[in-house]
């Protein structure tokens, strides 16, 4: 999600057209029909409030989890999506978590507090790519037909979201792929993960709009649409770093004109100016967001890219971006904590596997510090 300079973009634009099609998968030819507005459900959890969780630990190496409880433990916050992210598909290697395998003991405080964030109402998912090359390449998950990585590598991915109870999966190509193999990919995860898995995307907002361009992804999302457009259940639109901006309402606008459903497109923001550019402050985010409710009567809601250093609260208090969120979009829908002896049992255990067996401090507040997680015992 982290985007680099415009040389590096301008060399991604001109390699979407070296991406070869696969010889499976390929989507239906003729005109491209956006799905309309009625051949989707109507979603019980609008408007979603999202949030990526890239930084896990105070310390790229090391240093001590970052908790993700204050999403849940502090008052005025109702997020409805966790994206743990990001994983790593690697040609001649493993698949990562950031830079570790899944299983690594430094994530066994994630996991735990997970299993807290989904028991409380909370859809936690799982997002692989991202700016980082590999994941989709025609070494891995953009393999060519009748190539056995692409069963080597999805297979490592779909055992990941299997063993930690992912509830779906953010597909966040940001170098170029082919349609034809995210057709595939979407398909083999509908296929194996069933109805009630969650697919998303997270596209610049400009691949959403009339002419598709700028574009990191080398295929077109009209046309993954019209092929699979019933098995991806919304939009991360990245609206920063020169995709679009949420300074008014005009690139939302456009998304919507270019055939979207508006219910369908997640706002992307960055949580502070230290991620990307512009910082959209809340008060004039807030105006635009009214805008578009007034306009549209609902959207798909906001993403913030990412927990460990949102405003207003920063590195100490990064939890306050969703609170402030919360207070322009889902004021009347709080999450409900759900924490039994067993789980504080468990997290403490699983704090000090993560940090080597070093109990670290029992503070409330500040990054790193392990939570008191007794005290939250409520069921």
């Amino acid at each position: 999600m982290r985007l680099s300079t415009l040389g590096y973009l301008l060399s991604l634009l001109t390699l979407q057209s070296l991406a070869r099609p696969l010889d499976d998968a390929s989507p239906p030819s003729g005109n491209v029909t956006i799905l309309p507005i009625e051949a989707f459900p109507k979603p019980s959890d609008l408007p979603r409030l999202a949030i990526y969780y890239q930084t896990t630990h105070t310390e790229a190496t090391g240093g001590d989890p970052i908790s993700i409880l204050p999403l849940i433990t502090e008052k005025g916050i109702a997020l409805t999506h966790l994206y743990v992210c990001t994983f790593h598909v690697k040609y001649n290697n493993i698949i990562h978590l950031n830079d570790f395998p899944p299983n690594h003991p430094r994530f066994r405080t994630l996991w735990k507090e997970v299993e807290i964030l989904r028991k409380s109402g909370i859809k936690v998912m799982g997002m692989v790519g991202g700016a980082a090359p590999g994941s989709y390449t025609t070494q891995t998950l953009d393999a060519p037909l009748g190539d056995p990585n692409f069963e080597k590598y999805y297979r490592q991915l779909r055992d990941v979201l299997r063993r930690y109870k992912l509830q779906g999966l953010d597909l966040n190509v940001e170098q170029p792929m082919s349609l034809p193999g995210i057709i595939r990919l979407v398909r083999r995860l509908r296929s194996d993960f069933g109805p009630k898995f969650i697919i998303t995307q997270a596209p610049v907002g400009t691949a959403l709009m009339e002419y598709e361009f700028p574009n990191l992804s080398g295929y077109s999302y009209r046309e993954l649409e019209k092929a699979v457009g019933r098995d991806i259940a919304y939009y991360n639109a990245q609206f920063y770093n020169g995709f679009g901006s949420m300074y008014t309402t005009y690139d939302f606008d456009a998304v919507v004109d270019a055939g979207y459903d508006p219910r369908r497109i997640v706002a992307g923001q960055i949580t502070t100016p230290e991620n990307g550019g512009p910082f959209v402050p809340f008060e004039e985010l807030k105006v635009t967001l009214d805008a578009l409710v007034q306009k549209y009567g609902q959207i798909g809601g906001v993403m913030g890219w990412e927990y460990f250093n949102g405003l207003p609260g920063g590195l100490a208090e990064p939890w306050e971006w969703a609170q402030q969120i919360t207070a322009i979009l889902r004021s009347n829908f709080p999450a409900r904590l759900v924490v039994t002896k067993e789980d504080a049992e468990g997290l403490d255990e699983a704090w000090e596997a993560s940090v080597g067996g070093d109990a670290s401090s029992l503070s409330g507040g500040g990054q790193g510090k392990k939570p008191d997680y007794w005290a939250m015992v409520n069921a």
